[in-house]
C-alpha cells in the first residue's frame, strides 16, 4: 500500500512523536528502524495507531527511566493496536492475510490478557484523563462512575477465572459503550466532523473492502478511536 503513502513524510511524523514522547530526546528512525516504519506504511498502518502504540509502550516502560525508548520496543504494541483495529472494522488481521506464496497464514492463539493489570490500567489512564480542567461536568460525571465500577471489577478480577472472568469481560465491554457514548455526547459537532474526516483518511487503503453499510460502520469505530486518543481515554473491552 506505500504506492498512495509518502513514505519519507511518514517517518519524519513517526520520527517526530516519538522524540516527543522522549521528551526532546531524538532518536534517529534508520536503518532496522526505518524497515520497521516502512512496512508499517506499506501495511496501512494509520500514523494515529503507530502515535498510540508508541505512546502505550512509553507508558509501560515509565517505571524504568534512563534509556529513551527505541522504535523497535514498540513494534508489538503497534502491531497489537492495528490488528485490533482492523478486527473491529471488518478487514482481518496481519496474521491472516495471505502469506506472499498466496497461501493463508493462520493468526497465532492469542493468551488471555490479565483483568486486573487491563483494568488497572484502564484505572490510572481514566484518572489521569479525568483531571484535565477542560472537561465539560458530564463527561467528568461519566468518568467518575466509571471509575467506581471499574475499581469493582478490579476487585473481582484479581480471583476470577472461567466463566466468572467471561462475565467480568463482558462488563467491561458495556462499560466501554457508555464511555464511548459519553465522550460523543460531550464532543462538540465541529471536532467529530474534523475526526470522520481524518477517519476516512485511515482508512483510504481499506476502502475497497469496505462497501455501503461496512464504511459507514468503519468511519464509526475509527473516529471513536481517533475521538477517544484526543481526550487520552482508554479502551475498557479487554
Amino acid at each position: 500500500m506505500s504506492g498512495t503513502v509518502d513514505v519519507g513524510q511518514y517517518c519524519r511524523q513517526v520520527e517526530d512523536h516519538l522524540t516527543k514522547v522522549n521528551g526532546g530526546h531524538l532518536v534517529r528512525v534508520v536503518g532496522p528502524a526505518f524497515e520497521l516504519v516502512r512496512q508499517w506504511a506499506d501495511a496501512g498502518v494509520p500514523l494515529s495507531v503507530v502515535f498510540r502504540g508508541i505512546e502505550r509502550k512509553a507508558e509501560r516502560s515509565a517505571a524504568k527511566p534512563g534509556r529513551p525508548l527505541r522504535l523497535e520496543f514498540c513494534e508489538g504494541d503497534v502491531r497489537g493496536l492495528f490488528d485490533a483495529w482492523r478486527r473491529a472494522i471488518g478487514v482481518g488481521t496481519a496474521a491472516s492475510d495471505p502469506a506472499p506464496d498466496g497461501e493463508a497464514v493462520e493468526e497465532p492463539a492469542r493468551r488471555p490478557k490479565s483483568l486486573s493489570k487491563h483494568v488497572d490500567r484502564a484505572v490510572d489512564r481514566l484518572s489521569r484523563a479525568a483531571g484535565r480542567v477542560d472537561w465539560p461536568e458530564n463527561l467528568r460525571a461519566a468518568a467518575d462512575h466509571l471509575l467506581v465500577e471499574l475499581a469493582a471489577v478490579g476487585e473481582a478480577a484479581k480471583t476470577t477465572r472461567g466463566a466468572a472472568r467471561d462475565e467480568l469481560a463482558a462488563r467491561l465491554a458495556a462499560l466501554d459503550v457508555t464511555l464511548v457514548a459519553a465522550m460523543r455526547a460531550a464532543a462538540p459537532a465541529s471536532l467529530l466532523a474534523q475526526l470522520e474526516r481524518d477517519a476516512e483518511r485511515d482508512l483510504a487503503p481499506f476502502r475497497g473492502r469496505l462497501a455501503g453499510d461496512a464504511w459507514a460502520r468503519s468511519i464509526t469505530i475509527t473516529t471513536d478511536r481517533l475521538l477517544r486518543d484526543r481526550l487520552g481515554l482508554p479502551t475498557l473491552t479487554p
